[in-house]
């Protein structure tokens, strides 16, 4: 267990040998970075700013694997229906076909949502889901670790990875504290884009919901806003679809086309079904999300719900909680033969 962002900050700086590439960060002072836009913020208002994490973006992964499957047999019974010669299998494909495509999905989409860390601006705490267990940290007092290192493999090469971690503790239970990663995947993150991400967060959590590429506030939502929430929307079946403008780009430049556009061309048909798949499961999965908080949390994300922080109500709550708890073993008790 971490108890603190400075025992986090010293056990970074002990692992990795270099202090010059970790910055200890608060939520009060400006680091005096630009904000720069995280690249996997789910949605921003006045109210909140929710991150997606890793696992939101693998969610989807079964389904589009079925969804290629699936495509690729339903192609073969098109085939075989027009030259092949055993009209009773061709059925039998399309059914399996569709049990690849339709299973997957129901599986996925049954199970609870991956749900997103949130930034709540009415009470000024930060929310996260682990497992079912709710973590929580007030802004006031927030401090974070930012720190790059590198790997290296005989394949690779050397690689930079980063991470911008914080401290939240688990609701109940404040002594039991997580270190969560807010920068998403750390593959290529270098010192400033992570102290850019910070400060992002520390102005939407102090400036205002609104603000310009140099931390200023403004009144409405600027073009800065704008771009980083479409950065953020960005999914693999809007990447794929990229693919293809770009040899379009290319062909219109009369130069001729480049391997690399070629190849993207290709790529955006063939894996088109598993995008698309994963897109379906992860549109559902943040729909349903919000209802999958805790109530006291959906309470909080209300524009119209109460401002007390969990930290003020964890005591009483969780008292509440078990009189409820001990009053039901009562009942059970009396109920129950002996």
């Amino acid at each position: 267990m971490i108890e603190s962002t400075n025992k986090l900050f010293n056990r970074i700086v002990d692992k990795f040998g270099d202090s010059s590439n970790s910055l200890l960060l608060n939520g009060k002072t400006s680091s005096g970075y630009l904000p720069s836009q995280p690249g996997l913020i789910e949605s921003q208002d006045a109210m909140s700013l929710s991150l997606r994490t890793a696992s939101s973006d693998s969610k989807g992964t079964l389904t589009g694997v079925g969804f290629f499957l699936g495509g690729a047999g339903l192609i073969l019974f098109l085939l075989d229906g027009l030259f092949g010669k055993s009209p009773g299998f061709d059925w039998v494909l399309m059914l399996l076909s569709f049990l690849m495509v339709l299973a997957p999905m129901i599986w996925e989409v049954s199970r609870p949502p991956y749900l997103p860390i949130i930034f709540n601006r009415r009470t000024q705490e930060i929310y996260y889901d682990m497992k079912g267990q709710l973590y929580h940290a007030t802004w006031d007092g927030i401090e974070a670790v930012a720190y790059e290192y590198k790997m290296v493999n005989q394949y690779s090469g050397s690689i930079v990875h980063g991470n911008l971690e914080i401290i939240l503790q688990k609701f109940g239970d404040p002594e039991n504290r997580i270190a969560v990663n807010l920068s998403g995947v750390p593959a290529g993150k270098r010192l400033p884009s992570l102290v850019g991400i910070w400060e992002y967060l520390r102005c939407f959590m102090t400036i205002g919901p609104w603000f310009d590429e140099t931390g200023k506030k403004t009144k409405s939502k600027t073009p800065f806003i704008e771009k980083s929430l479409r950065s953020g929307g960005v999914s693999f079946l809007d990447q794929l679809r990229q693919g293809r403008k770009l040899l379009s780009r290319e062909r219109q430049e009369g130069k001729g086309i480049s391997g690399g556009a070629f190849f993207y061309w290709v790529d955006s048909y063939f894996f088109f079904p598993m995008a698309l798949g994963m897109e379906c499961v992860q549109r559902i999965n943040r729909l349903r999300s919000k209802r999958h908080w805790p109530e006291v949390v959906q309470e909080r994300l209300d524009p119209n719900g109460p401002t007390t922080r969990l930290i003020d109500i964890e005591d009483s709550y969780m008292k509440q909680k078990q009189k409820e708890l001990d009053e039901l073993h009562e009942r059970m008790r009396r109920v129950l033969p002996k």
